[in-house]
């Protein structure tokens, strides 16, 4: 079970989901049945006095099992689904549908009695909240094809906003604004088809199970390399990104070729030099030196 790239441990999810909880049990005691506790108990699964983070003593807390209640089991699977990792199986269309218009729509507390916000506020950037909203939308553009927002690239790449719009700008990218009469910049969306080939050159973005490490980078690479739209340059730099080379270091090429390079300098067309770095990346040779050699005397000539 790969964990590297997933931003928040299951724990801390489970803290808030316990918050949560808690936070329901409030507004049950104050705006519920007034019958004398037992409903809140019989939630809460244990006698209190006053339920509220800010009223329950520490071993209270802790006794609060997030297990007994639906919304664990949701949380968990969405967990999994969003970071792939094992039980991912459990999220579901009905998963996906309940999240969305059950748990990020307002269906459960997202404060408590007395306004204090809950991991699922949607005025807070929460881990519990980040967590269902990146299932959320992996199922949505994975299994329905979707666009995904600049929000949702964000979560799904592990990058904040701003820098996924700087990125996609500086790749060529086109988003769409919303159509809707809010142009809010976390709403402008990107095609579904586009979405995949930008997230699969993040380093952050935790790819679908069922494609394999090797498929994934071989993917990124191909895009990159036959993207004609993006500078020579910057497609070698994204290809080397995405194999997880840093530079020349141990190919049979002259580092300051390669910076040059790299950087769009008019280095030499060296043919022997092109070769290696598309062996390198696992690239078609003749394809990736013409398309150098036409770059660099293209680059000479200007």
């Amino acid at each position: 079970m790969n964990t590297s790239n997933i931003p928040y441990d299951w724990s801390e999810i489970e803290t808030q989901l316990r918050d949560a909880i808690i936070a329901m049990a409030s507004i049950l005691q104050t705006f519920g049945p007034e019958d004398g506790g037992s409903t809140v108990e019989n939630f809460l699964g244990l006698p209190v006095e006053m339920a509220g983070l800010e009223w329950m003593s520490a071993e209270e807390i802790e006794g609060v099992d997030p297990t007994r209640h639906a919304i664990y089991g949701h949380a968990r699977a969405a967990w999994c689904y969003a970071y792939q990792q094992d039980g991912r199986d459990r999220f579901t269309a009905e998963t996906a549908h309940e999240l969305a218009c059950g748990l990020l729509s307002g269906g459960y507390a997202m404060s408590d009695s007395q306004s204090e916000p809950t991991g699922l506020d949607d005025k807070n950037d929460f881990a519990l909240r980040k967590v269902l909203e990146t299932a959320v939308a992996r199922w949505d553009w994975s299994v329905n094809g979707c666009e995904l927002t600049v929000r949702q690239l964000s979560l799904l790449s592990n990058m904040a906003e701003a820098t996924v719009r700087s990125s996609l700008s500086k790749e060529g990218f086109r988003l769409d604004p919303p159509n809707t009469s809010d142009k809010d910049k976390s709403a402008y969306t990107l095609s579904s088809s586009d979405a995949r080939q930008w997230l699969m050159r993040r380093r952050g973005f935790i790819p679908n199970a069922d494609e394999t490490a090797g498929e994934s980078e071989s993917s990124a690479t191909h895009e990159a390399l036959s993207d004609l739209s993006i500078p020579f340059p910057v497609a070698v730099q994204m290809a080397f990104e995405s194999v997880e080379l840093s530079g020349a270091d141990g190919l049979k090429v002259d580092e300051d070729w390669f910076d040059g390079l790299t950087k769009g300098k008019p280095v030499a067309p060296d043919l022997n030099a092109l070769i290696a770095l598309a062996d390198a990346l696992g690239a078609p040779r003749a394809d990736f030196a013409a398309r150098g050699v036409k770059y660099l005397l293209e680059l000479q000539e200007s």
